[in-house]
């Protein structure tokens, strides 16, 4: 078990918050020239808007939607590692630490799964937080907070949770915060974030806030960078080709064809108001559409042209703007429905494993590093955050390896690789196939293995078995 001092040092450092003490004097002083005025990074230009464009943009709305709702929906796991000694702890601060990637996902769960296995290993049923990711707050629902969350990360690059702290101080809520609404960030001397919104004005301690951030890589230590801003061209874009085509079926405020006398003849008012009264009674309708006008004066008809859409390309204009939004989001477009010459199933398949490993996976794994390094230390220093793959198992990479060793799979696992369900009396998990004419048998120990009359199979060389099917097809 870890000492009580060194879980109360990783509670303290914790409770530090962004900076620390000596912030301002690491790093040769790097921070305090940085923040020479005490005064932290402001929301960067357009950031409400941006925000508020996922209401208004539909194909923002689309693509940020699909991936924020995918993240929110994916099961978040708490476990507590018993550590035994030093070495102990040094696996379990790097089993904590390892992340990034789908390929240190696998290594966690392997590492996971050994240590339970070992023993060593607690699923944690019930704890605050896990309250924290799965309820939420009092406002929203712990899936409606993690979307949000989602959002402004995908949208703006950035987000903030205000933690919410039961009567012992132990966080058991959040409250996500819009980018706008932080005003300024925290620096090493003046450790708070002051927030804004409407006629509220606060300043939040930096240990009361968690900070989620996709860092700027033009200066990492101010404001996040997301898809939103770098797409800001291309979604205005669209919106406005929109807006130009709504604008053209609404008239513009233009008429089809102007009529007027030709010189030298004139018209006073009262002669062109009867003029148009009379036009507009003979021809309005569908039946009076062809009625011929017979006209005791010469007049002159400018008719105005109409909007070409073909000439304009508006067409290829917006899906070659959609096609740029869906691909910078990295979301194959087979997820959002959008099927092209040449789709089959095994495409449709392959879209679901790359949104999966290529888009929630690289999301999942920052915010669980943050929560893993800024809040879980706060409870336990032995708790290990993570999360159930959304990875699917590769079907058909399962089923070649039930081709090739047939036996190494029981009948109830078969029967699941057909999403059947197991056989009603409980015996299909200790049936296994035979390599000798792929007869079933039972050990009958409850073990399962390969069994043929009464005689364990399962330790037999290739040669051996060979020697046993002879044997078997001499005696039928």
């Amino acid at each position: 078990m870890a000492s009580l001092g060194e879980r109360m040092r990783v509670a303290a450092k914790a409770l530090v918050g962004v900076f620390s003490e000596a912030s301002a004097r690491e790093a040769f002083g790097m921070l305090a020239g940085i923040f020479p005025g005490a005064v932290g990074a402001p929301p960067t230009r357009g950031a409400r808007e941006r925000v508020g464009a996922y209401a208004d943009m539909p194909w923002l709305h689309a693509v940020a939607d699909k991936v924020a709702s995918a993240f929110a929906a994916v099961e978040w796991r708490l476990l507590a590692v018993r550590p035994s000694g030093a070495a102990r702890a040094i696996q379990v601060k790097a089993l904590q630490r390892l992340g990034g990637d789908y390929q240190a996902l696998q290594a966690r769960h392997g590492w996971l799964g050994r240590l339970k296995q070992a023993g060593e290993l607690i699923p944690v049923e019930s704890h605050p937080c896990l309250d924290l990711l799965v309820g939420g707050n009092s406002f929203m629902t712990g899936l409606a907070m993690r979307k949000v969350t989602a959002l402004h990360m995908d949208l703006e690059g950035e987000t903030f949770w205000l933690k919410e702290r039961s009567g012992l101080g132990v966080p058991t809520g959040a409250w996500p915060l819009p980018p706008d609404w932080v005003a300024a960030t925290p620096t090493p001397t003046n450790r708070f974030f002051r927030v804004s919104f409407r006629g509220w004005q606060g300043q939040i301690p930096d240990t009361e806030m968690l900070w989620f951030v996709n860092h700027n890589p033009s200066n990492p230590y101010a404001r996040g960078a997301g898809l939103g801003r770098a797409l800001a061209d291309e979604l205005e874009t669209d919106e406005y080709a929109a807006k130009y085509m709504r604008q053209v079926f609404l008239n513009q405020n233009r008429p089809y064809f102007l009529v007027y006398p030709k010189a030298p003849a004139t018209w006073n008012e009262p002669e062109r108001l009867r003029l148009q009264h009379e036009w507009r009674s003979q021809h309005e309708g569908f039946w009076r559409a062809v009625k011929a006008r017979f006209a005791s004066r010469e007049v002159g008809i400018h008719e105005f042209g109409e909007t070409n859409f073909r000439q304009l390309q508006m067409v290829q204009l917006r899906e070659f703007e959609r096609d740029l939004i869906v691909q910078v989001w990295g979301v194959p477009p087979e997820i959002l429905g959008i099927i092209r010459e040449g789709n089959n199933r095994a495409t449709i398949t392959m879209a679901a494993y790359l949104f999966a490993r290529w888009v929630l996976v690289p999301r999942l794994e920052a915010v669980r590093a943050a929560l893993q390094e800024r809040l879980v230390p706060e409870y336990d220093a032995r708790l290990v955050l993570d999360y159930v793959s959304p990875v699917e198992k590769d079907r058909e990479f399962h089923l070649e390896v039930g081709r090739v060793a047939p036996w190494s799979l029981s009948v109830d696992e078969w029967r699941a690789l057909g999403e059947l369900d197991p056989l009603a009396d409980g015996r299909g998990a200790d049936l296994y196939p035979q390599p000798l004419g792929m007869l079933f048998g039972d050990l009958g120990d409850g073990t399962g293995g390969l069994a043929m009359g009464g005689m364990d199979l399962a330790g037999l060389k290739a040669d051996e078995l060979l020697a046993l099917r002879r044997l078997q097809a001499r005696s039928r």
